[in-house]
């Protein structure tokens, strides 16, 4: 998979995929283009955009047209903390970090 573009200041974050949303991607990791201020809905959004087979399975659509986690599944940053889809503002993202994207049930 090809990095999405990202405009201002582009760092890559490594996303790794693990149980099923591994299985729906095809793959167990890609990197990712974002804006190293890129808010948790802007992160969503770059990763529904690049990688697709996610959408419906993993990622889905809000009422309002937003990116979100589907039910069952959670985002770990560096496998330190949890995010939530309703974090509000940016977070500074650093080149080489990673994003986990893993099923929030036993055995994923």
């Amino acid at each position: 998979m090809n990095s999405a573009t990202a405009t201002g200041n582009a760092v890559v974050v490594t996303v790794e995929l693990f149980g099923m949303a591994r299985v729906h991607a095809g793959v167990n990791s890609f990197d990712l283009a974002v804006e190293d201020q890129a808010s948790i809905a802007a992160l969503l959004d770059a990763l529904a955009e690049e990688c697709p087979r996610l959408m419906c399975n993993v990622l889905c659509r809000s009422d309002d047209g937003a990116v979100t986690v589907a039910e069952g599944y959670a985002l770990n940053r560096n496998g330190l903390a949890f995010l939530s889809p309703d974090m509000n503002g940016p977070l500074d993202w650093r080149s080489g970090e990673s994003l986990l994207l893993l099923s929030n049930q036993a055995g994923g």
